[in-house]
């Protein structure tokens, strides 16, 4: 799932980027795609990585 997310946001950037002032995207729109795809990278890298809690 966060994969296709991020496959997503970086097709929507690859499209802003190739029609440049053509572009629908707002500045917004934009900043927030590439929210999704640093972020969403950056979970899959931690994913092998895991914190365990203990409580007594």
């Amino acid at each position: 799932m966060i994969n296709n997310r991020i496959k997503q946001a970086k097709f929507q950037l690859s499209q802003h980027r190739t029609q440049g002032t053509n572009s629908r995207l707002s500045v917004f729109e934009v900043a927030k795609l590439m929210d999704t795809v640093k972020k969403g990278e950056e979970l899959n890298n931690s994913k092998g990585q895991s914190i365990i809690f203990s409580l007594n």
